[in-house]
C-alpha cells in the first residue's frame, strides 16, 4: 500500500458502522463516502477565506513532505 497516499483514521465504532451502512445505501465506498462527507461539511460551514487559508496550508504541507501535486482527471 503506498502509505504516502493513503492514511488510516480511527472513528468510534458506533461511528464506524452507521458509516459503513449509510456507504453501502448510498452505493460508495467507505474512503469515498468519507469524502462525500467532509466535502459537504467544509461547503456549509466555512467561509470562503477559511477554505482559502486550508489550500494554502495543504498546499504547504505537501511541499514540505516533497509530495508531487495530484494529478485531477
Amino acid at each position: 500500500m503506498d502509505t504516502n497516499k493513503w492514511k488510516s483514521v480511527l472513528l468510534p465504532r458506533e461511528v464506524y458502522d452507521q458509516l459503513y451502512i449509510v456507504s453501502k445505501v448510498e452505493g460508495r465506498t467507505l474512503s469515498g463516502q468519507l469524502r462525500l462527507i467532509f466535502e459537504y461539511w467544509v461547503n456549509e460551514n466555512l467561509s470562503p477565506k477559511d477554505r482559502a487559508y486550508i489550500l494554502e496550508e495543504v498546499e504547504k504541507k505537501r511541499i514540505e513532505e516533497g509530495r508531487p501535486r495530484p494529478e485531477f482527471t
